[in-house]
This record gives C-alpha cells, sequence and structure tokens, in this order.
C-alpha cells in the first residue's frame, strides 16, 4: 500500500526533534483526514543547511492566523539533506517514498528544542520574492572587498570542509558564518568556520570556537 505523506517546510523557524513537538503549516488536513496520524517529512532550512526530520503528526485542531498547527506523535530521526537538491520536487510521490526509506546516519539533537509556532509564527513568510530580494541585498552589503589572499583563504575553508567530509564518508561538517548574516556577520574569512552539521543545528545566535 503507498504511504500517504504530509510535508511541511519550516525556512529557519524551529526544527522538530521529539514526540510533542508543534509546528504549522499553510496547507490542512483533507476532509475526512482531521484525526489521522500521517507519516510526515519536515525540511528545515536555514541559509544552505537543510535537514530532513522524519515523524508522524496529526493536527491540533488549532489555527494560528491562516495556517495550521500540528503535533508530532510519534518521532523518527532527523537526517541530513545538504548537497541533496531533490527537496525541490515535493510534488513527487516517488521522492517522497525514497526520503523516507532514505538511509542516512541520524543527526544527534539533543538539548536542541523547537519554540512553540506562537512564538516565531511568520504571517507573510509565503512572499518569498520579497524574501530573497532582501537576503540577497543584505548578502551584498555585508560581503566586503576580498583581496586575493582572503579570497584563497576563504577557498582553504571550504577545502577543510571538503576534506573532512570526504574522510567522514558524508556530510559532516558546514562552514559557517561565525557571527551569522541576520546577525550582521560577514562573508569574510575571519567570520568563517568549519563545524559539524550537530554543533550548527545547535549554534543559534551563538559564537563556536572552529574545528582544528
Amino acid at each position: 500500500m503507498e504511504l500517504k505523506f504530509r510535508v511541511i517546510q519550516s525556512n529557519d523557524r524551529g526544527l522538530i526533534t521529539q514526540q510533542g513537538d508543534r509546528t504549522y503549516a499553510r496547507r490542512g488536513p483533507a476532509k475526512g483526514e482531521e484525526a489521522l496520524e500521517l507519516p510526515t517529512l519536515f525540511i528545515w532550512v536555514s541559509d544552505k543547511d537543510r535537514y530532513l526530520a522524519r515523524c508522524w503528526t496529526q493536527w491540533t485542531g488549532e489555527r494560528l492566523g491562516d495556517d495550521f498547527i500540528y503535533v508530532v506523535s510519534r518521532f523518527r530521526d532527523v537526517i541530513d539533506l545538504q548537497g541533496d537538491t531533490r527537496y525541490h520536487q515535493w510534488c513527487s510521490k516517488q521522492l517522497r517514498s525514497e526520503l523516507w526509506t532514505l538511509e542516512r546516519a541520524a543527526l544527534d539533537l539533543d538539548g536542541v528544542r523547537c519554540p512553540p509556532p506562537e512564538t516565531v509564527h511568520e504571517e507573510d513568510r509565503h512572499k518569498s520574492a520579497i524574501y530573497l530580494q532582501r537576503r540577497k541585498q543584505r548578502l551584498r552589503e555585508q560581503t566586503p572587498e576580498l583581496s586575493d589572499e582572503e579570497e584563497k583563504l576563504i577557498q582553504q575553508v571550504y577545502d577543510q570542509r571538503d576534506r573532512l567530509n570526504q574522510a567522514a564518508g558524508f556530510i559532516q561538517y558546514h562552514v559557517d558564518h561565525i557571527i551569522p548574516l541576520a546577525k550582521g556577520g560577514q562573508h569574510h574569512p575571519g567570520n568563517l568556520q568549519v563545524i559539524s552539521a550537530n554543533e550548527n543545528v545547535r549554534k543559534g545566535a551563538k559564537a563556536r570556537s572552529p574545528i582544528e
């Protein structure tokens, strides 16, 4: 029997990590499925980071503006999708099944908590064109003119990440802005570090020491 999936995307507004976590989505349950528990593909995106939480969710019966609030009734795992751009093809039933059965190391997210929907709700988040335009403008404004030496240093950071991932055999490390772009940080070698995927999830707005 073909599984029917619920698909929810979160753009840097809370990653579900355990049973009981609550989140929201624009699409509500289909008629007759209001109380149904469905396997759920929850993709969390922040800059270039992409994580997939696999779980089961149910509609709580609550609304938040035009959105519907869902609760995690059963939790499975969270895996790293960095470098996998197929998530843009959510309409593909085959892709949904492949992501549900995909064998990949689960992230250790002990201590990571999903904020209540009421504290992170963005009514206008679907105005993606405006969001992307503002983000590109912010990136331009926060990228100083780089010397040849600084560009080489940036490339060295990305090369270090690639070496670590190759040694690990999977995508375990990310390049991170120590001070996030959203917090005024610059795309500059002095503001870049290589950290683990687990650490990147936990980071938030806190600074971390780079991996040696």
